[in-house]
């Protein structure tokens, strides 16, 4: 009986280890951007950790279009600079100092600075290209997937929905590695990614559909 016991809790170990993806697995994870451009709009909260300390976002994103708005403030800041406005697409950025730190409609008339996102050396410009990416007008290939280094992580829950949590292929040692969170409809609940060299994940839960974002004239 003892033997029973502890042949029971070494196969239950091993069926809780990352592994690859199976074919239906593959195909629900193939479809994730799909999924995300026929949504359109979908607001998210998020956090992104960085050198200036956790940065705390609240907006939605647009992706048919891959904009994104949202509202910004740094966690164990006050100063003017460390929250804001944010309005970003796939190749710039645009902040506003302000009081808001959530994505305000109608977008203000203020003084927006703009500037090209950076393709390295930022954790924020970092998971705001990865959030505005996050759509495709075509599901991906499930088959590549499969032989690809994507695996199933393990079952989790965000509040009282179960998800299966997938780690994406890596293409080169430069990339983020991410992380879905998948229900049981196909639907992105949460992306993580480690980005640059920091040791806790970027964390975005999304929060259903979303009004459309009126784009700044810098970024229009």
């Amino acid at each position: 009986m003892k033997r029973v016991v502890v042949l029971l809790l070494v196969l239950s170990a091993c069926g809780t280890d990352p592994r690859p993806l199976s074919m239906p697995e593959a195909e629900r994870l193939a479809l994730v951007r799909f999924s995300n451009y026929t949504t359109g709009i979908s607001g998210f909260t998020g956090s992104v950790p960085s050198a200036g300390g956790k940065l705390v976002l609240d907006g939605r994103v647009d992706f048919v279009n891959h904009l994104g708005y949202a509202g910004m403030r740094t966690d164990g800041r006050t100063d003017a600079v460390s929250q804001g406005l944010l309005q970003w697409n796939l190749g710039r950025i645009a902040f506003a100092m302000s009081p808001s730190t959530k994505a305000v409609d109608p977008v203000p008339q203020v003084d927006w600075q703009v500037r090209a996102l950076q393709e390295r050396g930022s954790e924020l410009d970092g998971a705001l290209r990865l959030l505005v990416n996050l759509g495709s007008d075509r599901p991906e290939n499930p088959q590549l997937l499969v032989q690809s280094s994507a695996r199933w992580l393990r079952s989790d829950k965000i509040g009282e929905t179960a998800v299966d949590v997938f780690e994406g292929p890596k293409k080169d040692a430069q990339d983020a590695r991410l992380r879905y969170w998948l229900d049981a409809d196909g639907k992105l609940r949460r992306l993580e990614a480690k980005l640059g060299n920091q040791e806790e994940l970027a964390a975005f839960d999304f929060t259903g559909s979303g009004e459309p974002v009126r784009v700044i004239p810098p970024l229009s």
